[in-house]
């Protein structure tokens, strides 16, 4: 059984944010559509070799850029071979076309993934499997 709750709440009661557009997991507001979609981010499964780049919004693309260069040696053009999207898929980005949990299931390993979450909200594989992080190894959280 999942240990998370989508719910909505008095914030959004309340009109400071239009609750046709964003809902609550667990507390933290997120898009409306990433929630209706809660179960399929939620379960996603790591693995081992999964490096994953968890920023706050617009404070990634740098951080996937240099990533990309590095596992690249430096090759600028190896780098171009494909949008930074199709290189390292968001894992709660979902859009008609566009699913970053399927773009990142259908990937080889080893993966480069992306996400906003903050670290309560990671999907509990990426414990579970010790996954990586620029900064080093995931590690549970004492609390």
């Amino acid at each position: 059984m999942a240990k998370y709750k989508v719910e909505e709440t008095s914030e959004l009661e309340c009109g400071l944010l239009p609750p046709e557009e964003f809902s609550q997991v667990n507390g933290i507001i997120l898009q409306k559509k990433v929630c209706d979609f809660w179960d399929k981010v939620w379960n996603f499964q790591a693995k081992p070799d999964d490096l994953l780049i968890a920023s706050y919004p617009k404070a990634g693309t740098w951080t996937q850029e240099i990533v990309d260069l590095i596992q690249n040696d430096g090759d600028i053009e190896k780098s171009r071979h494909a949008s930074i999207q199709l290189r390292h898929p968001f894992l709660e980005w979902i859009r008609r076309t566009h699913c970053g949990i399927d773009q990142a299931n259908a990937m080889p390993s080893p993966r480069t993934l992306k996400t906003h979450l903050p670290v309560q909200l990671l999907p509990p594989s990426f414990w579970e499997e010790n996954c990586k992080c620029p900064r080093g190894r995931f590690r549970v959280p004492l609390s």
